[in-house]
């Protein structure tokens, strides 16, 4: 028995990875969390881009950029370097495939710092996991094994 990550991906779905025990996110996305939690390290940082970790984000990120450069926070140097890197990931990403989330987040709690976390869910092992399982007496898996 596991707990999923309850982190929510740039297009609305949960990262269905397991969590870390005892945190709220997989090993990734703890990182990702205690790495965008930090204040920039240089103070003249005018954008904090997202994780790119899918086309969605790939699409805020361009926003970002495109909209500071608008709206003057961005010289044109430095935005066509950030434009550059989203590229570089954009690349390296399967073209071929888009996922489209089979689950969508649809309410959400904060953590202390914080962080927008997906609804805890807990992933079993069924029936290896429900002998010793707490939630057996409301869990619809329990039931349908008993029947």
């Amino acid at each position: 028995m596991y707990y999923e990550c309850r982190h929510i991906m740039p297009n609305g779905s949960k990262c269905r990875a397991p969590a870390l025990t005892g945190k709220p996110y997989c090993y990734f996305h703890t990182h990702v969390h205690r790495l965008t939690s930090k204040p920039p390290i240089q103070p003249e940082e005018p954008l904090r881009l997202p994780v790119l970790e899918d086309h969605t984000a790939i699409q805020f990120a361009i926003t970002q950029v495109l909209d500071a450069l608008s709206s003057a926070r961005l010289d044109p140097r430095r935005a066509g370097l950030f434009l550059f890197g989203i590229q570089i990931a954009s690349r390296a990403m399967h073209r071929t495939y888009v996922p489209i989330p089979d689950h969508t987040v649809e309410t959400v709690t904060q953590s202390e710092s914080g962080d927008e976390l997906a609804p805890e869910e807990r992933i079993c092992d069924v029936p290896e996991d429900c002998v010793e399982c707490s939630d057996k007496d409301i869990c619809s898996d329990y039931e349908s094994m008993t029947e």
